[in-house]
Order: C-alpha cells, then sequence, then structure tokens
C-alpha cells in the first residue's frame, strides 16, 4: 500500500473510535482509561502530520 488516500482518513479515525467506544461500553477495554488514550491519539496525529508533510 503507496499512501493512504485524503479522503480515507477521516473515515478511518471515526471507526477507530467507534470501535474504541463499543469496546470500552462491552467492557473489554477496562484496563485502558480514557484520561491515557487522548493524550496518546493526539500525539500520533501530531507525529503522523509532521511525517506526512515532511515527505511533501
Amino acid at each position: 500500500m503507496k499512501y493512504w488516500r485524503r479522503e480515507y482518513f477521516w473515515p478511518a479515525v471515526l471507526v477507530v473510535l467507534g470501535v474504541y467506544f463499543l469496546l470500552n461500553n462491552v467492557g473489554l477495554l477496562k484496563w485502558l482509561k480514557p484520561e491515557i488514550v487522548w493524550p496518546i491519539v493526539l500525539i500520533a496525529l501530531g507525529v503522523w502530520l509532521i511525517v506526512r508533510r515532511a515527505r511533501t
């Protein structure tokens, strides 16, 4: 897979968030606290943006 097409990014983010909230509601992610997840998501998004901009 070469690169993700731009129009697939936000739908993929929504799917990942939906799966996270679903698994959290079912109780499978009790060990994964939301106050830990959000900073990791923001850091990953920032790194992805930097890498993407550096490649262009």
